[in-house]
């Protein structure tokens, strides 16, 4: 009988040796995951906003905003559902002029050469990037994280609100 206690304290010992091993393994690679994750929407709002950057530059060649918008993986459903609905409002206040202004950009001038990180809240996934010979212009770009990818969420004027 004390033989069978003896194995199963062993046992268990070494059970709960495997367990903690297991359940560090586990939290080390949530860490490294997220560390992952914390780079990744960086890139992708790079992507985003500088591929923006060249379609505008593009000028006569370039894709409508809403068309280029549309067929951009990039971002998300509301997104682009709230960009048609600010373009849509615009032409029916003035049909002929529309938007006086880019509301990706929230200007009528952008920086040309594109733009580079600057920061990034995972709190609240708000990122902000700045032009790269134009550094006083910054944009706030929010992302989301949906079906386990980064999306652009808002940019501009579309889905950031005031304060941001």
């Amino acid at each position: 009988m004390k033989q069978i206690i003896f194995i199963l304290t062993i046992l268990l010992l070494l059970s709960c040796g495997q367990n903690s091993n297991s359940k560090t393994r586990s939290e080390s690679s949530l860490t490294e995951i997220k560390e992952q994750n914390n780079i990744i929407p960086k890139d992708i709002a790079l992507k985003f906003i500088n591929s923006y950057v060249e379609n505008c530059n593009k000028m006569k060649e370039s894709l409508g905003l809403l068309e280029w918008v549309e067929s951009n993986n990039l971002t998300t459903k509301s997104f682009k559902t709230e960009l048609k609905k600010i373009v849509d409002e615009a032409y029916k206040i003035d049909p002929e002029m529309g938007l006086d202004f880019d509301p990706i950009f929230n200007a009528q001038d952008y920086p040309e050469k594109g733009f580079e990180f600057e920061s990034f809240d995972s709190n609240t996934n708000y990122l902000i990037v700045s032009g790269i010979e134009w550094s006083d212009f910054k944009l706030t770009i929010k992302m989301s994280y949906e079906n386990k990818i980064w999306l652009i969420d808002g940019c501009g004027i579309i889905n950031i609100p005031n304060n941001k």
